[in-house]
């Protein structure tokens, strides 16, 4: 078996491996693409058969210019600026009890991010998903289950070996958790079907099932039964696709731009067989009265590629015999040889530059992509730069991170028993400080905001992260709050010279601060404010 992938390997490699090598090749060459190993199958009806040969389709992005830079752009805008876990709820209003518990979940979610996969992080699991699904329609994350039944890791899987199995026609009762109308926390039960996944492994058939199905099924023999071995139940599998209303696969978004992919790269191949096989001497070479010679002619014909540059061309003719001759001095006519300049009609660069840049951007534009993400931004400006990234992060982006942890949560959460967390995949800055500050000026200037309000906004100005104040101050608009302080420590200073508490009043109010520390503490309270204010003001400006 492995002989055999090795020859495989070697027959799908052969052009680079040439190339690489100097061997004179046409990079045209066919490669070697490896039969589907489920063409026997499809006919049974087991397994759909899926409109294009993934095995194909996955090595697309190799002989494209723009196609992998555009998958990669995805990845890394998706789910490469890493994960976090937030609340549902506000955390700031629940009791004690609550909080506890939801921390509890919250630490719980975090750990199972944090420890799905002990040799690649959860973002790169994510973002091998993403590849597959961008190149072949389709992705899939395995979910590994421990002894209890319950998720405890996550692989990546090959998406382009794995087929999909047509939908059981038995409904399957599943309990899920909701929120009814009074916010409360019901459990009901819906009917679903569930479908059966299938991995060819070293010509031995593995079947998984979908994640979610509370079946046990057999990796082996593809059936379900309680009585199945422990080391033989299958797996799950969260399945993900570009989706496509008449194949239950996906296609993938380029598909409408397949002949300007394939086109662009004919257009490379030509380009490239010039250095190898194109005539790199510009001149028409014309024989009068005669007739050049085996060798000259032989040497012409190796006139091309890198092995005619820069050498000297000696040719050689012979000319005609004549039919009629006047004398026995020259039974042959005089020969003359003549070299015409075709440099007019000679590429001065590559050929369908234009048509190649076209269909970049067209196969661009199935992205919705900017040219900033692909490595191809030149004459932008910042502000042309900026509008682009948010108009593409609140257009492509963004909802493609909600539609990927949606499904996420929404099958993760309930095997998991949470309920008020959440996974979030984090998203690029894009604020602009000076339209932050510009934008809290009038605000902080007429005093209606709040210092809670604004701890976020400052915060990202000075790039530091502040914990809101608990204070009752801190949730009113500067301006009020300033006001009542003052008013505060004027009756505070009033109430200085009033007579002392005598017998048990006196006693119990021994531990109270007297009139004067309290107009410390409210002086130093609003020195505070109108520090805050002040500091806000000055970031602003």
């Amino acid at each position: 078996m492995a002989n055999e992938e090795n020859k495989e390997e070697k027959a799908l490699n052969s052009v680079v491996v040439k190339a690489l090598s100097g061997e004179k090749v046409s990079i045209m060459e066919s490669r070697a693409i490896p039969a589907d190993e489920f063409e026997n199958y499809y006919l049974s009806g087991d397994v759909i058969q899926p409109l294009y040969p993934p095995e194909q389709l996955i090595r697309l992005a190799e002989t494209s210019d723009i196609l992998q830079q555009c998958i990669e752009a995805y990845k890394t805008n998706i789910a490469g600026f890493g994960t976090t876990v937030e609340y549902d709820v506000d955390y700031d209003k629940l009791g004690g009890a609550e909080k506890n518990a939801l921390d509890i979940q919250w630490t719980k979610y975090s750990r199972f991010i944090q420890f799905c996969n002990f040799d690649e992080s959860f973002v790169e699991i994510v973002k091998k998903m993403i590849d597959d699904r961008e190149k072949i329609g389709y992705g899939c994350l395995e979910v590994i289950e421990n002894n209890l039944g319950e998720a405890a890791g996550i692989e990546h899987i090959q998406a382009h070996k794995v087929r999909l199995c047509p939908k059981d026609r038995t409904l399957i009762d599943v309990t899920t958790k909701i929120i009814d109308e009074n916010d409360n926390e019901i459990e009901i039960t819906i009917k679903k079907r569930f479908r059966k996944f299938v991995q060819i492994v070293s010509a031995r058939r593995v079947y998984f099932k979908e994640f979610g199905d509370p079946r046990i099924l057999n990796c082996e023999t593809g059936e379900y039964s309680e009585d199945t071995p422990e080391e033989k139940r299958a797996s799950s599998i969260i399945f993900f696709n570009t989706y496509c209303p008449y194949t239950d696969y996906g296609l993938p978004r380029y598909m409408g731009q397949l002949l300007n992919i394939l086109g662009n790269r004919r257009a490379e191949e030509l380009n490239y067989k010039y250095f190898t096989d194109g005539r790199h001497i510009p001149l028409a070479i014309i024989v009068e009265n005669g007739q050049l010679t085996q060798e000259s002619e032989e040497l012409l014909k190796q006139a091309s590629g890198n092995v005619a540059n820069h050498k000297f061309l000696l040719l050689e003719a012979e000319g005609l015999e004549k039919d009629v001759s006047l004398s026995d001095d020259n039974e042959r006519s005089g020969v003359k040889i003549r070299l015409e300049k075709l440099v007019e009609i000679m590429e001065k660069d590559g050929l369908f530059q234009e048509y190649c840049k076209n269909n970049r951007d067209k196969i661009r534009s199935a992205y919705r992509l900017h040219p900033i993400y692909t490595g191809e931004s030149q004459d932008y400006t910042r502000a042309t730069a900026d509008t682009a990234r948010q108009i593409t992060e609140e257009q492509v982006f963004q909802p493609e991170r909600e539609e990927i942890q949606f499904r996420l949560n929404n099958l993760l959460k309930p095997a998991l028993g949470i309920s008020d967390v959440s996974l979030r995949f984090k998203s690029p800055k894009l604020s602009d400080k000076a339209e932050i500050a510009t934008a809290l000026s009038p605000y902080i200037s007429g005093g209606v905001a709040s210092p809670n309000m604004l701890i976020d906004a400052l915060g990202e100005l000075l790039g530091k992260s502040f914990e809101p104040y608990t204070e009752e101050w801190a949730d009113k608009p500067i301006a009020i709050a300033v006001k009542e302080m003052e008013l505060s420590q004027q009756a505070t200073m009033q109430s200085v010279g009033s007579p002392s508490e005598s017998g048990d009043n006196a006693v119990a109010s021994e531990n109270k601060p007297t009139g004067i520390e309290k107009a410390d503490i409210v002086s130093d309270i609003l020195d505070g404010l109108k520090s805050v204010k002040t500091a806000i003001e000055e970031a602003t400006e």
